[in-house]
């Protein structure tokens, strides 16, 4: 069956038994049918049933969209957080980098305080040998 916005159910009893009709917006008749009372329990039983299970199903989406924005938040913050560790990283990183390079320079000035004081021995020697 078609939903149409503005339309109207119409219930009334007739002829010994209940009067379904739907009505478009344009009271135009849809749908018209007779049941017996029981089979309007059982109706009304499908009817209650189809409802609960609609609402249902959309307190679950609600939930679900909920949880998905919960998860999509902790996504980004884990992202987040692991752009700025990364960040980081590459911070030490150059700073390792740089910390090479004053090693670098502190070996080779260290190269040459030997060279230094092996060319004071080698004067001392010769000033010792005159």
């Amino acid at each position: 069956m078609v939903r149409e916005e503005g339309g109207r159910w119409d219930v009334g009893i007739q002829n010994n038994a209940v009067y379904l009709a739907r009505i478009s917006e344009s009271d135009k008749r849809i749908f018209d049918d007779s049941i017996s009372a029981e089979e309007a329990r059982d109706l009304a039983g499908l009817l209650t049933k189809f409802a609960a299970k609609l609402e249902e199903a959309a307190e679950s989406d609600t939930a679900e969209k909920s949880e998905d924005d919960e998860d999509s938040k902790d996504d980004k913050e884990s992202k987040d957080d692991d752009k700025d560790s990364k960040d980081d990283e590459s911070e030490d990183d150059k700073d390792s980098e740089d910390g090479k390079d004053s090693e670098d320079d502190e070996s080779k000035d260290d190269k040459d305080s030997e060279d230094d004081e092996d060319s004071k021995d080698d004067e001392d020697s010769d000033k010792s040998s005159d």
